[in-house]
């Protein structure tokens, strides 16, 4: 019983007002009780003769004459002062205590009401939420939880959602194998070579997508290690044009790079950074059409910091679609397939590769107009 807040709270406002009370009865009590004295011997004194000894003051502060004056109506009014202050004083406990249970509650209500919330939260219930009817520290605590309980609810949606595409994602390829297997194995159809490229084409685009689903893992838990050497970028993103120039020939499009003379070198994992840049080419290819070109820029205008850019000049993204291009398994374009679409997870992984580093990366669009990804990298 002790252990609730009320009631602490209900027993600081009694204790309170038991000292406060106390201390004003008795000051009153012997201020009136003094000063009446007084009274009562200044009165005794104008009636008695001239010359009269009677008015020797006793220890005490006043005369034997003056207790002699005070007669019944005295006592009476002396009597009355202090019964008057002692009903005062039980009134004041009891105003005590009525404000006392009045001002606990509105302050444990609340509190009550964020246990409750809380503990629903702490069972997976993330849509509870609490009043914030003040101002004050509890109407502050009341919106940090209630700030939390959203972003809580947020990423349990993500972590759903997440978890959904993970599983649509695998199920496509290991349906494909799964089903090609069956035919075999039932002599429905005869493995032909093309039929098992096909199917180790799956097994290889399975064993990617779940190397993927790691790395991201790793880096959204700040995990992953990175191993930064002074690295030339120019060197680095000719390599990459190299690696992709004969699918470029293949869809008819051209790629190159734009690089200032003079560009400091950058701190970064190499394989890390390849896989970014890696990951934005291919994006680049898989939404360009044939005719179209491919640009790898980078500047050194931000001082501490080089920006590389791959530019586009494929099918752009919608505005509605560009916050959300980095999210897990976000495709603008849901018509598209696995094969011509991708799995949902390069640019995400761009970002918390590209954050590890300490840098930043955006994405600028227009529908029918290209697209650019900027991303920046630590100078050396």
């Amino acid at each position: 019983m002790l252990n609730k807040l009320s009631v602490k709270l209900s027993l600081l406002f009694v204790g309170i007002a038991l000292v406060s009370v106390g201390v004003i009865a008795l000051w009153v009590n012997r201020s009136v009780q003094t000063e009446f004295s007084c009274y009562c011997e200044r009165s005794y004194q104008a009636q008695v003769a001239p010359g009269s000894t009677s008015n020797t003051l006793m220890p005490g502060g006043y005369n034997p004459g003056a207790a002699f004056y005070m007669g019944e109506a005295e006592r009476a009014f002396l009597n009355s002062i202090r019964n008057s202050l002692w009903l005062a004083a039980l009134v004041a406990i009891l105003t005590g205590v009525a404000l006392g249970y009045f001002f606990s509650r509105l302050i444990s209500g609340p509190m009550k009401q964020l246990t409750l919330a809380a503990r629903k939260v702490a069972t997976g219930d993330f849509s509870q939420r609490v009043s914030t009817q003040t101002d004050d520290e509890i109407g502050e605590v009341s919106v940090a939880f209630n700030t939390m309980a959203e972003q809580l609810e947020t990423k349990e949606k993500s972590r759903r959602q997440l978890l959904a595409d993970i599983a649509h994602e695998l199920r496509n390829p290991l349906s494909i194998i799964q089903g090609n297997l069956e035919a075999w194995l039932d002599g429905v159809i005869t493995p032909a070579p093309d039929q098992v490229a096909s199917v180790y084409d799956e097994t290889v685009l399975l064993s990617r997508l779940i190397t993927d689903l790691r790395d991201l893992s790793l880096a959204e838990a700040g995990q992953l290690k990175l191993f930064q050497n002074a690295t030339e970028l120019s060197e680095f993103i000719f390599a990459e044009i190299a690696g992709v120039q004969t699918r470029c020939q293949e869809k008819q499009i051209s790629i190159s790079a734009e690089l200032p003379h003079g560009l400091p070198l950058v701190s970064i994992d190499k394989d890390r950074i390849r896989q970014v840049l890696h990951n934005l080419v291919d994006n680049a290819l898989r939404y360009t059409a044939a005719g179209g070109t491919i640009e790898i820029g980078a500047n050194y205008a931000n001082p501490g910091w080089v920006t590389v850019s791959v530019s586009d000049t494929g099918a752009g993204i919608a505005r509605k679609d560009l916050p959300y291009v980095f999210d897990h398994f976000y495709k603008a374009d849901r018509s598209r397939h696995r094969g011509h679409g991708g799995a949902g997870i390069g640019l995400a992984m761009v970002k918390r590769v590209v954050e590890l580093h300490g840098g930043t990366v955006w994405v600028k669009s227009r529908k029918g107009k290209g697209t650019t990804f900027y991303f920046t990298l630590p100078v050396a």
